[in-house]
């Protein structure tokens, strides 16, 4: 059965049931994500996947009688259903696929897909067709379920899907596409790599239900300005252990002569007594610099900083404010469970960051020798 099929099927009653099998949360989710979409007044705005247009509707009430909203659907009965409403401002309703937008490039100024990417044929390039009518400064808010990796978000599927497999009415027996659908969606940070590969930049990210519900969001940026950037850059992570020192001879390795180079080390914390913070903060930033020693001489663009804070959430919003690349960080080789009770940097910046992330492991980019 194709997906628009389906959803005829559901039609006037989708949005009684995606409240009830959402535990009333699917409403605070449409909201938060409009609120991130931040319509203005006179607006353009498309909602991809709209259904039976609850969040369209809440858009053309923000963009006001001057702008243009706009809901897309693939399926003929949630159009019928979005129709119903009265509606001051009016919508355009349009019957149509996501990977195939009926629209001009660099057309709308905000662009929305919520509940409706994983159910596409092919997600990504759904997604690359929202960057394309997106102008550019425009913002992308993405709403949807994804494939989780924490253990929170795993529980969460489970339960979804123990749910809907046992709706078997006729009326509802649709329904079983809800987890079934997780299958076919990106991971949170999938989702996050291909938005800022297609353009979108300072690509943020918020969770629920561990990470099986996310709303990712950010800005399409000026592809002048990007090529004016010049190469891409990396973001090193160090805290002075021999792991991520180790790091060096890698990037010494692999990295192209002038390739900007980010070496950060995050104060982890506060203490009452001025003295002993000063000496940390200056240990800190020997890591740092001791770093910097290890990498050859003149061949990259290499700068160091010092921050304060947690050091999982401060790299990572770091790296999302430099826009930084690909972040390394080493990698001691703990267990999960033991890496989650010490706060394991390297595996918060995997499951966080929203560039690629390599873990290097102790010992693999070192040179051992052996005993003489």
């Amino acid at each position: 059965m194709e997906t628009p099929e389906l959803f005829n099927q559901i039609a006037s009653h989708y949005e009684q049931w995606s409240n009830v099998l959402s535990g009333e949360g699917i409403r605070a989710w449409h909201h938060f994500a409009v609120e991130q979409l931040d319509i203005r007044p006179g607006e353009s705005v498309l909602d991809v996947g709209c259904g039976t247009g609850v969040v369209t509707r809440m858009l053309a009430e923000r963009a006001g009688s001057l702008g243009q909203v706009t809901g897309l659907d693939p399926s003929k009965a949630m159009l019928a259903e979005a129709r119903r409403h009265v509606q001051f401002p009016p919508v355009a309703w349009v019957e149509g696929e996501g990977e195939h937008l009926p629209f001009p490039n660099e057309h709308f100024d905000a662009v929305t897909a919520q509940f409706s990417l994983r159910n596409m044929r092919d997600w990504s390039a759904g997604l690359r067709e929202m960057v394309r009518v997106l102008k550019p400064g425009g913002r992308l808010v993405l709403l949807d379920i994804v494939q989780p990796m924490s253990t929170l978000g795993s529980l969460a599927w489970n339960g979804l899907k123990a749910v809907t497999q046992h709706l078997t009415g006729s009326h509802v027996k649709a329904y079983q596409w809800l987890g079934m659908s997780v299958e076919h969606a990106p991971t949170r940070l999938e989702l996050l790599t291909e938005a800022s590969r297609l353009g979108i930049d300072a690509v943020t990210a918020h969770g629920w239900l561990g990470d099986l519900v996310v709303a990712v969001s950010g800005k399409k940026g000026d592809p002048t300005a990007r090529a004016q950037r010049g190469p891409l850059s990396v973001m090193w992570a160090v805290d002075g252990s021999a792991t991520a020192l180790g790091v060096a001879e890698g990037l010494n390795r692999m990295l192209a002569p002038g390739c900007p180079i980010h070496i950060v080390s995050v104060v982890p914390g506060a203490t009452a007594d001025p003295e002993l913070q000063e000496t940390d903060e200056r240990t800190w930033r020997q890591h740092a610099e001791a770093a910097k020693r290890r990498l050859l001489p003149g061949r990259f663009q290499v700068s160091v900083t010092l921050l304060h804070g947690d050091p999982g959430p401060t790299l990572v919003r770091y790296q999302i404010e430099q826009q930084v690349a690909l972040c390394v960080v080493g990698q001691k080789g703990r267990s999960r469970r033991a890496d989650h009770y010490a706060g394991s940097v390297a595996r918060y910046l995997s499951d966080h960051a929203t560039c690629a992330v390599l873990m290097v492991p102790t010992g693999l980019l070192t040179p051992v020798h052996p005993a003489i």
